[in-house]
């Protein structure tokens, strides 16, 4: 969400105490909140704004907004939040939330759906392999191979996976 369509400024966390902040946000995820508070936590999570700088690490705070967002707020949303902000490395615990519960949900579709609409290399090792089982899927067999080769490149090493996308291949 951008900042001034709900009267928030892009600092609105810049001076919080990460200690306070870690504190709440848990107290918070243990209680089942009203749809009013889903609101307003919707809106101040996935609002644009600069990130706490005192006594939180930005994967601590990433974790645990991670951790609200898949509790209280809808699918789409979280698909939408993946995507429009490009952050599918930044969030990789929210995207593989989303990607398993369409996986459980036989949707293999949906799942790889998460990956087409990504702009950026994937760097999470499960997130990574299954973009390129979903490349081969939808037969941009080049596309995936081209991945997976840089991937070897880069060090990349799971002999069990290795074997079965060369089948696939």
């Amino acid at each position: 969400y951008d900042p001034e369509d709900y009267g928030l400024d892009i600092n609105m966390w810049s001076n919080s105490d990460g200690d306070q902040l870690k504190n709440i946000l848990k107290r918070l995820s243990k209680i089942e909140l009203s749809k009013d508070a889903v609101e307003i936590m919707k809106i101040s999570l996935l609002t644009n704004a600069y990130l706490p700088s005192k006594n939180i690490s930005e994967k601590e705070f990433l974790e645990i907004k991670s951790d609200l967002i898949i509790k209280n707020l809808e699918i789409d949303l979280i698909e939408e939040y993946l995507i429009k902000n490009q952050i599918i490395n930044t969030h990789p615990q929210l995207t593989k939330y989303l990607v398993d519960l369409y996986l459980s949900e036989g949707n293999i579709e949906k799942a790889c759906e998460i990956f087409s609409k990504n702009l950026q290399p994937i760097d999470d090792n499960y997130l990574s392999k299954f973009n390129i089982y979903c490349l081969i899927n939808s037969d941009r067999k080049d596309e995936a191979q081209l991945i997976f080769d840089l991937k070897k490149e880069q060090g990349f090493k799971d002999k069990y996976f290795e074997e079965k996308i060369n089948y696939l291949f």
